[in-house]
């Protein structure tokens, strides 16, 4: 998978590890969003978030979850199903911490009323500008509404879209710990 994520940055696509997430409401009703991937480890992929969000109080109700990213320059995607659970404090605040300063202080500026209804954007510039004015050579202590996930996968399929035969879709399953390859149908 990273090395598809990888290819496609070298083929010009600037975001390649941003992923839809999907989620569902109690009633089963679906939902997905764009979400961007700041770490991928061996077993997991991380995400951050406003805590007050939708999906997150989805996650929070049923944490199962699919991705999917998009690889249009190589005619590509991945899709992954599995579960999604808080980080911990401590794993907010070691990201929070890697966090450019600008991004830090734009996060703090919408945060706080993320999804709800507001009168324009000078409303967020302003509330930006009095962090920056209040944080002056200061760090800026983390948002308590920094949320992050570790979405860790059960499944993965690749596609790769045949031009002239079929497309070729490849599923990986893990069954008691060990990973199972099957070749599907497209």
């Amino acid at each position: 998978m990273v090395e598809w994520l990888k290819k496609e940055n070298e083929l010009g696509v600037e975001q390649p590890y941003c992923a839809v997430l999907a989620t569902v409401t109690s009633t089963g009703i679906p939902h997905s969003r764009v979400v961007a991937i700041r770490e991928i480890e061996t077993d997991s992929l991380l995400f951050f978030t406003q805590q007050k969000t939708r999906k997150v109080n989805e996650l929070l109700n049923n944490p199962s979850a699919s991705m999917n990213f998009l690889l249009t320059r190589q005619e590509r995607q991945i899709t992954l199903e599995g579960t999604a659970i808080p980080l911990s404090k401590e794993e907010n605040m070691q990201f929070w911490q890697t966090l450019p300063r600008e991004r830090q202080l734009r996060f703090s500026a919408y945060a706080p009323t993320s999804g709800q209804v507001i009168q324009d954007l000078n409303e967020l510039e302003k509330r930006k500008k009095d962090l920056v004015e209040r944080f002056t050579n200061q760090s800026i202590p983390m948002s308590e509404f920094y949320y992050g996930f570790r979405f860790t996968p059960e499944t993965f399929i690749f596609y790769t879209v045949g031009s002239i035969s079929f497309s070729e879709v490849i599923k990986y399953s893990k069954k008691r710990k060990v990973w199972q390859q099957q070749l599907l149908s497209p």
